[in-house]
């Protein structure tokens, strides 16, 4: 069978694309090196924008899901909490969400091939060349769609290796139903803990009968993820939301990349990156599933026209840049970078215990909350 497009990559970016370019009556080929459902490290934050644009239906959905109406913050002592009238955010277990996703693109036509993780990139004149376990493909295009290490981005994207990268460590946990009843106000709204040195952050995050609690940090000299994991542990149980009792599954690591300091090359000639694999994660809070479906969707968009009229990848890229960034330092960051710490503990503390910039600024720009329309 011949291919439009190579899609490297089966999470929600990908998945995304392809099933966009499947609707739009092409031929996508998916490679995913894992076999679905496939167990991915993710707290599984997802705001309704993304929902809205995967055209999922949080009503609808036919699997763990939780809505959210309000978030809580804490940092250097002091808590806040922030309601909406609507939900502002949802909790889903990626291990779902993700497989739900590539059964829809298989389901609209999709060439879904799990297991056959890539080993090999190249381009010319004539198109893209794919080698995995399942063979060589070609096809005229390529997405990358492969998280922050995905071989399209390391063969074509001129990753460099003064990215930034952010390093995380979750546990998620599912409990019994007296266990969830037991935890009261704690299992109402995820909250975000912002670490004294700014420089990490946590959180805990109930969604259905599943808790996940994880800590990440910038890699580089100071990060010592395993202590600031020990230390959310700690505090957790000593303020009750992980009680004594309760064992928790083992912490597993994972990694993204930020548009700081060294943004990827986002498209060329036959290739366009999308999701983790352009890093681009919001800056700050690390939620990457919203821009992973939309750039999905421009992605798919891109290829269509390519396709059909020969456009280039242009427009993608001014499309990302326009709704992400040039991979600038943010305001905020700006900002921090410019004051002592301990002035930017005063700073940040302002923020958080302002209605108005912990609403607009930090939850509204930074995560990407924003409540539901009715």
């Amino acid at each position: 069978m011949a291919h439009d497009v190579i899609v490297v990559g089966g999470g929600p970016g990908g998945s995304t694309a392809a099933w966009r370019l499947a609707r739009a009556g092409l031929r996508p080929l998916l490679l995913d090196a894992a076999v679905f459902p496939r167990v991915k490290i993710c707290a599984g934050w997802v705001t309704p924008e993304a929902l809205a644009d995967a055209q999922v239906d949080p009503q609808k959905y036919p699997l763990t899901i939780q809505a959210f109406s309000a978030c809580r913050f804490e940092f250097d002592g002091a808590r806040t909490e922030t309601r909406w009238r609507r939900p502002a955010s949802y909790g889903i277990l990626r291990r779902e969400f993700d497989h739900y996703l590539l059964d829809r693109a298989r389901a609209a036509g999709v060439d879904v091939r799990e297991g056959a993780r890539v080993t090999e990139v190249t381009q010319d004149a004539a198109g893209v060349r794919v080698v995995s376990p399942h063979g060589t493909f070609t096809a005229p295009l390529v997405i990358g769609a492969g998280g922050h290490r995905c071989p399209v981005a390391q063969a074509l994207g001129q990753v460099s290796e003064q990215e930034e990268v952010v390093i995380a460590q979750e546990s998620e946990t599912r409990l019994t139903q007296e266990r969830v009843e037991s935890l009261g106000k704690w299992w109402e709204a995820p909250e975000l803990y912002v670490e004294p040195d700014l420089k990490g952050y946590g959180w805990y995050f109930p969604k259905g009968d599943v808790l996940n609690v994880g800590v990440g940090c910038v890699s580089g000299p100071g990060a010592d993820l395993p202590r600031r994991r020990d230390a959310l542990v700690s505090a957790l149980r000593a303020a009750g939301r992980l009680p004594a009792d309760l064992t928790i599954e083992p912490f597993r690591g994972h990694a993204y990349v930020v548009r700081r300091r060294a943004p990827r090359k986002l498209a060329g000639d036959r290739f366009c990156l999308v999701g983790d694999a352009a890093g681009l994660a919001r800056d700050l809070s690390g939620e990457g599933i919203g821009p992973a479906i939309k750039s999905g969707i421009l992605a798919a968009e891109a290829v269509e026209a390519r396709l059909r009229t020969g456009a280039g990848f242009d427009a993608y890229t001014a499309a990302i840049v326009r709704r992400y960034g040039t991979g600038e330092t943010g305001w905020l960051g700006r900002q921090l970078a410019r004051i002592p710490d301990s002035w930017a503990r005063v700073f940040v503390r302002a923020i958080l215990n302002t209605e108005a910039t912990r609403r607009h600024v930090v939850f509204g720009r930074i995560f990407g909350m924003r409540e539901v329309a009715s």
